[in-house]
């Protein structure tokens, strides 16, 4: 009986895994991690919200492996594959005006780990986001 529930459990887990989130660029922040071991999401002060949001996205388009599937003034829904694997997973960056931050989730459709790959993910587009030069003007 045991058996059957934790198989029950992880089959229900897999499919609502596969499923990006219903977001765009209307909502306010990005949905929070469910799963933490294969989602980050993270916001990021800065100081000219329209100049970062531009270099964010020069950052994303420029992303090996990564596809850019919808994007606003305010809003980037980017499909990232791993490098091992090819696994498919959402990058969203939204702009925040009324907080002045860039939020960032990267999130893993399958599995319940991710080897890190998302905070990786994450922490290179921060650093990309904070040390390189902006050439978006």
């Amino acid at each position: 009986m045991l058996k059957r529930v934790i198989t029950c459990f992880l089959s229900i887990l897999f499919v609502v895994t596969l499923t990006p989130y219903k977001v765009n660029a209307m909502t306010n922040d990005l949905p929070d991690c469910v799963v933490l071991t294969h989602c980050v999401r993270e916001d990021f002060k800065v100081s000219d919200l329209e100049n970062a949001f531009k270099k964010a996205y020069k950052i994303v388009s420029e992303t090996p492996r990564t596809k850019i599937i919808e994007k606003t003034d305010s809003y980037i829904h980017a499909e990232a594959k791993t490098k091992w694997r090819r696994y498919t997973d959402d990058l969203l960056l939204k702009a925040i005006p009324e907080k002045g931050i860039i939020q960032v989730r990267s999130e893993s459709r399958v599995g319940i780990g991710d080897n890190g790959v998302n905070k990786k993910r994450v922490d290179d587009f921060a650093y990309r986001l904070m040390t390189e030069r902006d050439n978006t003007n």
